[in-house]
């Protein structure tokens, strides 16, 4: 008896691409591409892109940031920006001998009442006190907090990575103790549940 013969279909075939693009802050470029079999499926899906990729400046090679896709029209992917992180061997590199790492994470709002888990770090010249550790934490902690107030979402995220506020904190930080560097190492938008919801279910409109 003759064996029936299997036809084996390319997974790969039945997929579509997808440009992805970053949020409006960063000018909707585009970063990158996607596979998926149907658009639905791509929302949720996080991307992650070196920051200098949206800004075009070498000196924000060191920061991944995380995209999430919101929408889909055509075979474009819309993002919204949730966040970033301070590459690990970076941060290491910035940390010696003799000098202090000085970290505090807390959570701020924004103007547009969005939920920022913020981990800001101080690298000092040398070893620091205690006590100076804690004004250092209540100083980053009380200027970042002022400028969530000010700013939305986005802009805060890309203020922290790209703006002028981690020099002015260290400005300020260099009257309690010299400084090497301060940094927002990692961030993350903390979305509320109902946002958190329709990303398990996607609609299928555009």
């Amino acid at each position: 008896m003759a064996k029936r013969r299997v036809k084996v279909v390319d997974p790969w075939k039945t997929k579509q691409w997808f440009v992805i693009k970053a949020p409006k802050i960063f000018g909707e470029k585009d970063v990158g591409q996607t596979a998926a079999a149907e658009p639905d499926m791509l929302i949720g899906r996080t991307v992650e892109v070196l920051g200098s990729e949206v800004t075009g400046s070498l000196s924000h090679l060191q920061y991944l940031l995380w995209f999430r896709i919101t929408k889909v029209v055509g075979s474009n992917a819309f993002t919204d920006l949730y966040g970033y992180e301070l590459e690990r061997s970076f941060m290491k590199r910035l940390t010696r001998r003799h000098s202090s790492k000085v970290e505090v994470v807390f959570d701020v709002i924004t103007k547009d009442k969005k939920k920022l888990h913020v981990k800001a770090v101080t690298w000092t010249a040398v070893k620091v006190s205690r006590a100076k550790r804690t004004a250092i934490r209540k100083k980053m902690v009380e200027m970042i907090t002022e400028e969530a107030s000010k700013r939305e979402k986005d802009d805060l995220i890309k203020e922290f990575f790209a703006g002028d506020l981690m020099k002015r904190i260290a400005a300020e930080v260099k009257k309690i103790a010299p400084v090497r560097r301060v940094e927002v190492a990692k961030v993350r938008y903390i979305p509320e549940e109902t946002e958190v919801e329709e990303a398990k279910v996607p609609s299928s409109s555009s």
